[in-house]
């Protein structure tokens, strides 16, 4: 183990090159940044990650906590956006059909004419019928129009959170 310590500390690697370890000691009049002084990171980003979570996702239902309804309690986020009228619903939902979703998952998500036309007889549907379901059924993997405003939303307030900090530190 020291031997990989030695290797990995190198002078020669991390070092300019007349800069030793021994330079960067801490004195009373000089204070370095330490190897330790990464460790602050961990609790930060644990910190931004529970920030994160309380803002835009379901915070009651990771707690154990019962949520108000069974998918969507946001905490943060989701009041402001049924505020401001933003829809809660997805797309509409394709109708199940075992042999499309076989087709959808495992082939193709856009059949050509050919694929189509084999679909259409084999389950005795119109083929804008079965166009109709592969377009629903593509539909329904996007996320809703409530789901990438609170995403947004974090975003936009942490970077306003990340600018504002930046200023301050440059004021100081």
């Amino acid at each position: 183990m020291a031997g990989f310590s030695a290797w990995f500390w190198n002078e020669r690697f991390w070092l300019p090159h007349n800069v030793t370890w021994a330079d960067l000691k801490n004195t009373d009049d000089t204070n370095y940044p330490q190897a330790g002084d990464l460790l602050f990171a961990f609790p930060l980003a644990f910190g931004i990650f529970l920030v994160r979570l309380a803002f835009e996702r379901r915070v009651f239902s990771l707690c154990g906590l019962p949520a108000c309804s069974h998918t969507d309690t946001w905490f943060i986020a989701k009041p402001c956006a049924l505020s401001l009228r933003i829809q809660a619903n997805g797309p509409r939902r394709a109708q199940p059909n075992a042999i499309l979703e076989k087709v959808f998952t495992s082939i193709t998500k856009s059949p050509d004419e050919k694929r189509l036309e084999g679909l259409s007889k084999q389950l005795d549907w119109e083929v804008r019928k079965i166009q109709r379901w592969f377009r629903h059924r593509r539909n329904q993997d996007k996320p809703s129009t409530l789901t990438k405003f609170c995403e947004s939303m974090y975003a936009y307030f942490f970077k306003k959170k990340c600018y504002a900090s930046n200023c301050a530190w440059l004021m100081v």
